[in-house]
């Protein structure tokens, strides 16, 4: 037995209009979407912040660049805050990216009034990177150790064999790439591939170490510990890592008042004090500055 369709029989009419509707709608809607041209979607910038100064007359922001988020938005707004950057400068902006962002267009064009980088990152992208910019202050060395949940770590073929460390991707790391490939090229050891596992960023190699993805990692004394409380074992692997140093765009030592504006600087990068502390190593004196 056959449902009545009242729809159809009584109102044949508005039957046929609806049926035309639901066709010929998603027809005209496709049409007049590939006419009209999407707006892109401006996504923040998640990775840089800025602060105004006040001085509406200043022509350009003073900008940094560093590879950390720690203290970076601290460094801005001391920056921002002193007397001497109001009166050059509009505004402060800090951008903090990886350590392959920096390339050489930037020195050759000196994008940046100041930024943090290491002598051999600087050197290798621009040999003759002094005519750009010149060293404003080196940061201070540190100490850096394997770690190990195991026992003492002992560069020895014994001790390695049944091993993996954690290492980093990023070939140009000091801490978790050059110092420990170097340390074992010294005693003559040659890691399997299956010994060797890397990591993006130091945080992902601390995780691995404490999710027992790897025995042993490289890093400063006070990264020698472990999540769960468990007892870890170091040996040092070099008692003064050269850390970096801030480097000062050369366009600016022309200023009248660049003593000044220098030591306005270098008073505002003592919010980085506490990261330094952190690893147990003195900050290195600097110039007087009234």
């Amino acid at each position: 037995m056959m449902l009545p369709a009242p729809l159809i029989t009584t109102n044949r009419a508005s039957y046929f209009l609806l049926l035309c509707l639901a066709i010929c709608l998603p027809i005209a809607a496709s049409a007049y979407l590939s006419k009209t041209q999407p707006h892109a979607l401006h996504l923040s910038d998640y990775r840089s912040y800025q602060c105004s100064t006040g001085n509406t007359q200043a022509q350009r922001p003073f900008r940094v660049l560093t590879l950390f988020y720690t203290y970076a938005t601290e460094l801005a707004d001391t920056l921002c805050a002193n007397e001497l950057i109001r009166q050059q400068f509009s505004a402060v902006e800090i951008l903090w990216r990886p350590r392959s962002y920096l390339g050489a267009n930037h020195i050759l064009d000196e994008d940046f009034d100041i930024f943090w980088n290491r002598h051999h990152v600087v050197s290798g992208l621009v040999p003759e990177f002094s005519n750009f910019y010149t060293t404003l202050t080196e940061t201070p060395t540190y100490e850096l150790y394997w770690i190990s949940k195991d026992s003492v770590p002992t560069l020895t073929t014994d001790y390695l064999k049944e091993k993996t460390i954690g290492f980093s991707r990023d070939s140009q790391s000091q801490t978790h790439f050059l110092q420990p490939m170097s340390a074992l090229r010294q005693a003559g050891i040659s890691l399997s591939a299956q010994q060797k596992k890397f990591y993006t960023d130091p945080s992902a190699i601390y995780a691995a170490f404490n999710n027992n993805e790897v025995d042993i990692i490289s890093g400063p004394l006070p990264r020698a510990k472990a999540d769960d409380g468990a007892k870890v074992y170091t040996s040092l692997i070099d008692s003064a890592v050269p850390s970096g140093a801030w480097f000062i765009k050369n366009n600016l030592l022309a200023l009248d008042n660049i003593h000044q504006v220098e030591c306005a600087i270098l008073n505002s990068l003592a919010v980085y004090a506490p990261l330094f502390d952190s690893i147990n190593r003195p900050t290195i004196e600097q110039p007087a500055c009234l």
